[in-house]
């Protein structure tokens, strides 16, 4: 068998499975599938790069706006404390004493436990408790 005869055969072949088994149709489905699925494939990631660009740009407007507020309550608290004048600001308690009982006329008094205590009472001193007890509070952490 010669060589031209050999490719005669294998043309002949070819073209008896492409077109009369179907083999054609069933590869242009498959390529047709294929072109189909990467392009929804390609349309999902670029839907989700635009909603991450949507996500990043309202992350970014919305810390602008946190800092235009905190900016405005800077600005706001300047020219109150401007307004009334910061050194008479230090004197604003002097001369007041502490309530000894709080609450208001139509209120009934509340048993607290430390409703009979003077404010200005300075308490028990602890300050010698950790020399007491030694290193057993760090072995009780």
């Amino acid at each position: 068998m010669k060589k031209s005869e050999l490719k005669n055969i294998i043309k002949e072949c070819v073209r008896e499975v492409l077109f009369e088994e179907g083999a054609l149709s069933d590869i242009i489905v498959e390529v047709t599938a294929g072109l189909v699925k990467s392009q929804s494939m390609l349309l999902e990631s670029t839907h989700h790069v635009q909603k991450q660009k949507t996500k990043s740009n309202s992350i970014v407007s919305a810390k602008k706006e946190q800092e235009q507020r905190t900016k405005k309550l800077r600005e706001t608290k300047k020219r109150m404390l401007d307004a009334i004048g910061d050194s008479s600001l230090k004197t604003v308690f002097e001369g007041t004493e502490p309530l000894t009982s709080a609450g208001s006329p139509n209120q009934q008094p509340s048993a607290s436990p430390l409703s009979g205590i003077d404010p200005n009472d300075k308490g028990v001193d602890i300050s010698g408790i950790m020399k007491i007890a030694g290193q057993k509070w760090q072995n009780l952490k």
